[in-house]
């Protein structure tokens, strides 16, 4: 099983896990990065993200978008749900986030 095989929620899961076994709850708003490839419409998920207030970053076949959030499952579940819908949309391949540790 490779990891675009694991649902997005069990991957989000197993990244708090990791966050929490360094002594981060998530709560603390951090530099927060989601990933999306593939050949689809990058320009149109640039202008939805930026109008919902994330940096956009990338060029061809890669879109970074960047934003300062709190990563608990309470906070980061509805946006990971529109992260997906996004990808969807623009029939992107949503590849994944990432964080630093914050503890406090």
């Amino acid at each position: 099983m490779t990891d675009s095989d694991v649902p997005h929620e069990e991957r989000d899961a197993m990244i708090r896990a990791s966050l929490a076994a360094h002594g981060d709850s998530g709560v603390t708003p951090r530099h927060t990065l989601f990933y999306f490839y593939g050949e689809g419409d990058h320009d149109d998920l640039n202008e939805v993200a930026r109008r919902a207030g994330f940096l956009t970053r990338g060029q061809d076949d890669c879109t970074v978008l960047e934003t300062t959030m709190a990563v608990d499952e309470g906070s980061f579940a509805p946006v990971s749900a529109m992260i997906q819908s996004w990808a969807a949309a623009f029939q992107l391949e949503y590849d994944g986030w990432e964080c630093a540790v914050v503890t406090n």
